[in-house]
């Protein structure tokens, strides 16, 4: 039998046409494109004292923020291995603060950040760190959602959302959203956790009593396309570089008003988070996908926080309006100690059980929200039972 010859007129195009079909497959897709996200990290470089006492070093612990006193250490321009998104101090409870940019442009603000939260910038390569009254040393841990890390994956990632986008266009496909009284959600499939954030375990289940807020001490400034990368490079931070199971968070809300499904376990049950050390087992974590230390909370945020609160706390039979009390686990990152019982806000900040700002100006609006998610439980009939644990 004589062998089949191809001839290399047909092999050149066919190779074209296979490499064609590697380069795009993964945008032909009724979802809109991620890139998978990358983790890295590398050391702190040795960082110089700048200014105050000579003692400034012992005199503090950490804690919450303080704006007395002069910068104590700064770094030196730290290279990042590669481009990041977001990066943050693995394990690191103390307040630190960071800027970065991509090389030859300008510097971020300052972004102060404590209890081991990252911060994200959405593109840099060059990073500085400073802190007060401590030294700060360990591990920088970087997270990339991007798909920005390296020239070639940029301009992979570009020609992907490009046929992505064509083909989401010419599909026209309606996404078909849940109904009152639960919000529209980003699940965790729609912004990665399906294939880039899995859970180390399954989840835990507790209760539901009350609802603590947080921010995320994020950029202010980012897109809506922005925003479910966010959300990845928070979770792959917790997951690992906290070593937490998951994203810490039950749900996410950007400042557009997009809610997003948070720490896996069902949305409807009380899933134990990793969001208020010592009463994550008792309540909610809500967070605001911003940085609220001086920024106002935009309507569409304030709005979507009340319509996940109302919704989540009337599920599990607890009112939005009044007080309750909480039992304190103890841990490192909590104002009491364990076995306290702690009376709390219905919906309270994160202020409240821990030693920390979060969440900011958010906290000013608290009251408006809980008298907002109370009305909205009463137009719809008042509490139903109480959702089962599991």
């Amino acid at each position: 039998m004589r062998a089949l010859r191809l001839s290399p007129r047909l092999v050149l195009p066919a190779c074209l046409a296979g490499a064609l079909l590697w380069l795009v497959a993964p945008a032909l897709s009724l979802t809109p494109y991620r890139p998978e996200p990358t983790d890295f990290e590398q050391p702190l470089p040795d960082v110089d004292r700048v200014g105050g006492p000579r003692n400034a070093a012992r005199s503090s612990t950490g804690g919450g923020h303080r704006d007395e006193g002069p910068v104590r250490f700064v770094s030196p321009v730290i290279d990042a291995p590669a481009r990041f998104d977001l990066v943050g101090m693995a394990g690191e409870l103390r307040p630190l603060e960071y800027r970065g940019r991509l090389e030859g442009e300008e510097w971020t603000e300052w972004v102060e950040t404590a209890n081991g939260d990252p911060v994200y910038f959405g593109g840099a390569d060059e990073l500085q760190v400073r802190s007060r009254g401590f030294r700060p040393e360990g591990e920088l841990h970087y997270v990339n959602v991007s798909g920005s890390d390296t020239f070639a994956n940029r301009v992979l990632t570009t020609a992907r959302e490009a046929v992505n986008s064509a083909f989401l266009s010419v599909a026209s496909v309606a996404s078909a959203g849940a109904g009152p009284p639960q919000p529209d959600m980003v699940s965790r499939r729609e912004w990665g956790a399906k294939d880039d954030c899995r859970p180390r375990t399954g989840p835990a289940y507790g209760e539901v009593s009350a609802a603590a807020v947080h921010h995320t001490v994020s950029a202010n400034d980012y897109g809506r396309d922005e925003a479910p990368g966010i959300v990845l490079g928070i979770c792959r931070f917790h997951r690992n570089g906290n070593g937490w199971n998951d994203i810490g968070y039950n749900f996410l809300v950007d400042r557009f008003g997009d809610v997003y499904v948070g720490r896996s376990g069902g949305t409807k049950k009380a899933v134990v988070g990793a969001h208020a050390a010592g009463y994550n087992a008792q309540t909610t974590g809500i967070s605001s996908i911003a940085d609220h230390t001086s920024a106002p909370v935009s309507d569409a945020t304030e709005n979507a926080l009340v319509d996940v609160i109302a919704w989540k706390l009337a599920l599990h039979g607890a009112k939005a309006t009044g007080r309750t009390r909480l039992v304190s686990s103890g841990g490192s990152s909590n104002r009491f100690p364990a076995g306290k019982k702690v009376r709390v806000k219905r919906v309270f900040g994160h202020r409240r059980v821990s030693p920390t700002q979060c969440p900011g100006q958010l906290n000013s609006v608290l009251k408006r929200i809980r008298a907002a998610a109370q009305e909205r439980i009463a137009e719809h009939g008042g509490l139903p039972p109480p959702q089962p644990a599991d």
